[in-house]
C-alpha cells in the first residue's frame, strides 16, 4: 500500500490526511462497517486500501464476533410473515415483516440469499454495501428442487457461487443432480451429477452448510451430501458409526428431527438428540470420520418424551439451544459455558422458528450482471423490498447501539461547547455533540443528531471527563453547498472532522482522522 500523507479535495472540502497509513486502516477497521463503506469517498488511495484481501481480511474477523446476528422467518398464517433478527452482542430480539413471495435460502459470509418467487429471480444481496444481483432460475422444475446453497469465498476473494440439488432418476439409476452458477458467468448453469442408491429427505431444520470450499447437506439418516465448489466434485459421506451404537444406548427419539448439521468455531459439526443425552460430533477431513467432541444430559426433552428444542448455529462460538418454555411461545436460550463445563440459560425470547441464519455484516462484493427479462415495475419492488430488509438488519442495529451508548454518555455527563455562525445560519453546539441550529433567513430551527462517530470512538480512544473536549467552528466556506465542520478531542485521535451537508438533510457525509495532537500544536 502507498503512503496517504497527502491532501486531497472531495466535494470542494480540503481533506487532510497527514498520517501513516497503517494507522489510518487501524482506525478505519475499528469503525462500524456502514462508516467503512463511507471512507471509500475519501479518496482513490483510502479507497484501495480498503479493498485491499488484507485489510479485507482483518475487517472480516474484527466484525464477526461483534456483529452476528441470526435472522429466520415464522410462518403464522397471516398475510405477511413475521420476519424476526436476533442480535447477539448484546443478546435482543426485533422483529418486521416480508411477504409470502419471498424466502430466505441462505446466508454466507455476509450476502443473503433470497428467492422471490413471483419474479423467478434468485436474488444476492449484500445489505452493508446495499448491493444486489438477480439471478434466473435453473432450467430444472421447481418441484424438483430439493435444496439451494451459497458459496462464499470472501475474504480470500470476491467470488461466490450458487448450488441447487435435485434427484434424477434414469434408467432405474438414482442421481442427485447439482446446479452451479459461479458469480463470474452468472448466466451459466452447469450441471454436476452423483450416483446414488437411495433418495433420502434432506430435513428442513438444516440448511446447507458452507465450510472449508465445499456445501454440505444433511441425509435423514446422518449421511452427508458434500459438493466441493472448487473441484466442482459430489461425494456422500457415510452416516457416522457412532450414532447406531448411540440409538441402542442412549434411546432413539422416534418423532421429530434429532439430527441437525451445522458450523461451529469453526468445525463442521453434527448435533444428535438421544433419549438420555445430547451427543455432539465434529467432522475430520483428513481422514473423513466423526468425532464425539461432547455428550450432555438431554436438556431439550419434555417430559413426555418429545424434543423441545433446536440448535442455534453461531460460527465463532460453541452450538447454542433454543428450547420451549411448554405451554408458552418463548424459548430459553442456552449457551455453552465453558468455567462449568455445561450449558446455562442466556436469554429468554419470543416466537421463533427454524432454519436459522447466521449473517455478520462483511463487504463482499457482489457482482453487477444485466436484470435481462425483469420489468422495471419489478426491478422497483425488489429494490424496495431489499431496502426495508437493509434498514431493518443494518440501520436498526446501529440506531440500537447508538442509543445504548447515548445512556451511557448521559450518565457520564458532557463535554465544553462553543459557537458559530455563517451563511445565514447560527448554531450553538449542546455538550453530547448535537447542534441547535437557526436559519436567520427562514427564522426556521432544527437539531443536528450527535456525530455517530463519537460513540465508536469513546471506547475504543477514551473519553475526557473534565474540561472542553468538543467545538464547533467554521473552517472553511464553501460556494454551492454549505457545511458544518465539528471538531471532537480524545486522548489519542486529537482531531477528526465531521462534514455535514446541508442539501441533505444535515446528514454526515464522512468523517475523517486529520491529523494527531502533536502535529497540530
Amino acid at each position: 500500500m502507498e503512503n496517504g500523507n497527502k491532501a486531497e479535495e472531495h466535494n470542494g472540502i480540503l481533506v487532510s490526511t497527514e498520517m501513516p497509513d497503517a494507522m489510518v486502516m487501524e482506525i478505519i477497521s475499528r469503525l462500524p462497517l456502514k462508516f467503512v463503506v463511507q471512507c471509500k469517498l475519501l479518496s482513490k488511495n483510502i479507497k484501495g486500501m480498503i479493498s485491499h484481501p488484507e485489510f479485507s481480511k482483518t475487517l472480516f474477523q474484527r466484525q464477526k464476533d461483534t456483529s452476528s446476528q441470526l435472522i429466520y422467518l415464522v410462518n403464522d398464517g397471516r398475510l405477511f410473515r413475521q420476519f424476526p433478527k436476533i442480535s447477539l452482542n448484546p443478546i435482543s430480539q426485533s422483529v418486521t415483516t416480508l411477504s409470502y413471495d419471498l424466502e430466505i435460502l441462505a446466508s454466507c459470509n455476509g450476502l443473503i440469499l433470497f428467492d422471490f418467487e413471483r419474479i423467478r429471480r434468485y436474488c444476492v444481496f449484500n445489505p452493508t454495501t446495499r448491493e444486489h444481483q438477480l439471478i434466473p432460475y435453473t432450467e430444472s422444475p421447481r418441484n424438483d428442487l430439493e435444496k439451494t446453497g451459497l458459496a462464499v469465498d470472501y475474504p480470500n476473494s470476491d467470488q461466490y457461487k450458487l448450488v441447487t440439488i435435485s434427484k434424477l432418476v434414469e434408467n432405474s439409476n438414482l442421481f442427485y443432480k447439482f446446479h452451479l452458477l459461479s458469480s463470474e458467468q452468472s448466466g451459466l448453469w452447469r450441471e454436476i451429477q452423483l450416483r446414488t442408491n437411495t433418495f433420502l429427505s434432506l430435513p428442513l431444520g438444516s440448511p446447507p452448510v458452507y465450510w472449508c470450499d465445499s456445501l454440505y447437506w444433511l441425509r435423514s439418516d446422518g449421511s452427508v451430501l458434500a459438493f466441493d465448489t472448487k473441484r466442482e466434485e459430489a461425494i456422500l459421506i457415510d452416516r457416522p458409526e457412532f450414532l447406531d451404537h448411540f440409538d441402542l444406548s442412549y434411546g432413539k427419539i422416534s418423532t421429530g428431527e434429532d439430527i441437525w448439521l451445522g458450523r461451529a468455531q469453526g468445525l463442521l459439526t453434527l448435533v444428535c438428540i438421544f433419549r438420555k443425552f445430547v451427543v455432539i460430533a465434529t467432522y475430520d477431513s483428513a481422514s473423513s470420520r466423526w468425532r464425539v467432541s461432547q455428550t450432555f444430559d438431554n436438556f431439550v426433552l419434555s417430559p413426555e418424551g418429545t424434543i423441545i428444542g433446536f440448535p442455534v448455529w453461531i460460527d465463532s462460538k460453541q452450538v447454542s439451544f433454543l428450547v420451549e418454555r411448554l405451554s408458552t411461545q418463548y424459548h430459553d436460550l442456552y449457551e455453552y459455558d465453558t468455567e462449568i463445563n455445561k450449558y446455562k440459560n442466556a436469554a429468554v425470547l419470543d416466537t421463533v422458528d427454524y432454519p436459522m441464519y447466521c449473517f455478520h455484516p462483511t463487504l463482499a462484493c457482489v457482482h453487477k450482471t444485466p436484470s435481462n427479462n425483469v420489468k422495471t415495475a419489478q426491478q422497483e419492488y425488489i429494490a424496495a423490498k431489499l431496502d426495508d430488509i437493509r434498514r431493518f438488519i443494518i440501520e436498526e442495529e446501529s440506531s440500537s447501539e447508538e442509543s445504548v451508548e447515548e445512556e451511557e454518555e448521559a450518565a457520564e455527563g458532557g463535554g465544553g461547547g462553543g459557537e458559530a455562525a455563517g451563511g445565514g445560519e447560527e448554531e450553538e453546539i449542546l455538550s453530547d455533540g448535537s447542534v441547535v441550529t437557526f436559519d436567520t433567513k427562514r427564522d426556521e430551527a432544527i437539531l443536528i443528531d450527535h456525530p455517530e462517530f463519537i460513540n465508536h470512538f469513546t471506547p475504543s480512544y477514551g473519553k475526557i471527563l473534565t474540561g472542553c473536549d468538543i467545538w464547533l467552528g467554521m473552517a472553511q466556506e464553501l460556494t454551492s453547498e454549505k457545511a458544518i465542520s465539528n471538531v471532537f478531542v480524545n486522548e489519542h485521535l486529537v482531531l477528526n472532522l465531521c462534514c455535514f451537508d446541508l442539501a441533505f438533510e444535515y446528514k454526515p457525509l464522512y468523517c475523517s482522522c486529520i491529523s494527531s495532537y502533536k502535529a497540530i500544536e
